[in-house]
């Protein structure tokens, strides 16, 4: 019985391939690989990445099709990171194409949807969140290079509601992370330690982040830590612990507005920020509702979810 989707997504930093079942839903097959980055260096360019997912996709595949690649119905896969008008990036062609030969391979059904799409998916899997049930959701999406509340309509389209005006936390966390001497990406190494500090009722060094109803700035804490790294002498665990207490404080200002601005009474947390022990534990008497962090950090089980409720 053919009845499986196989989901591929190639993002900025991880290539990706999983297998769901359009019926029940269920997760087969997750299969993840992070890209490489150069001791030292913030970040890949798109030429590099693409490179990097077509020497991996083959060994991703190779882990899942031979068990279930006779039953595979559909193939899914992410196309561009939103889903909007213009939304591009190199990256995702890797898949795209990838996703093409494999459907035409096996006869099966093709089917695309945004990288942020996945995220949404993934996150509300094994929630009362349900993508499906006609209703706008609204989501904040925290990852590596974006900082985004979005209203997702039932059509899948979105609206940006709310996010930041220059750098993502992301962003944030890994530059802090590479200059107190951590590979990137580096926002669990900053995490982890943020988790193992205890301020013993010290006060925060940083300001407040700037925040304007639904959006924020985050260079002027960027250039604090910065200062605190190197000037003051402020230990990393310090640093990271205060660093992450500004930003959990800032994404609660911001959420909590767009919650009243939009109505909804909820909010959908995903992305590889949304993976953060201290983020969660600080929201944790929030409206907010967090994916599982395995399935917050960029995956392709909810582009296969994606490619099973849109399966023939």
């Amino acid at each position: 019985m053919r009845n499986l989707v196989l989901g591929l997504d190639t993002s900025n930093y991880t290539t990706s391939v999983a297998v769901t079942d359009a019926q029940t839903k269920e997760i087969l097959a997750d299969e993840r690989v992070l890209l490489t980055v150069k001791p030292g260096e913030k970040g890949l360019r798109q030429s590099d990445a693409l490179f990097q997912h077509w020497n991996n996709l083959p060994e991703l595949l190779e882990r899942v099709l031979p068990e279930y690649g006779a039953r595979i119905a559909a193939v899914a896969a992410s196309d561009k990171p939103r889903a909007q008008e213009g939304s591009y990036m190199p990256v995702f062609t890797a898949g795209v194409n990838a996703a093409r030969m494999l459907a035409a391979q096996c006869g099966a059904q093709l089917v695309f949807c945004s990288h942020q799409e996945g995220h949404i998916r993934a996150a509300a899997y094994g929630s009362d969140v349900d993508p499906d049930a006609g209703e706008t959701i609204l989501a904040a999406h925290l990852s590596g290079g974006t900082l985004e509340l979005v209203l997702r309509n039932a059509d899948g389209t979105c609206s940006v509601a709310g996010g930041t005006k220059d750098i993502s936390y992301g962003q944030l966390l890994d530059r802090m992370g590479v200059e107190l001497g951590y590979p990137f990406p580096a926002g669990k190494s900053i995490d982890d330690l943020a988790c193992s500090y205890a301020p013993e009722g010290l006060k925060n060094p940083f300001s407040r982040v700037f925040t304007q109803k639904t959006y924020l700035n985050l260079s002027g804490l960027e250039t604090q830590l910065k200062s605190a790294i190197f000037d003051t002498g402020l230990t990393g665990e310090a640093a990271a612990y205060f660093a992450m207490e500004r930003i959990a404080e800032s994404f609660c200002t911001i959420a909590d507005e767009a919650l009243a601005e939009t109505g909804a009474s909820r909010m959908l947390v995903t992305g590889g920020v949304a993976c953060s022990r201290f983020l969660r534990n600080y929201c944790k008497d929030k409206n907010y509702v967090f994916g599982d962090a395995r399935l917050c950090s960029d995956n392709a089980v909810g582009v296969s979810l994606f490619g099973g409720a849109r399966c023939r």
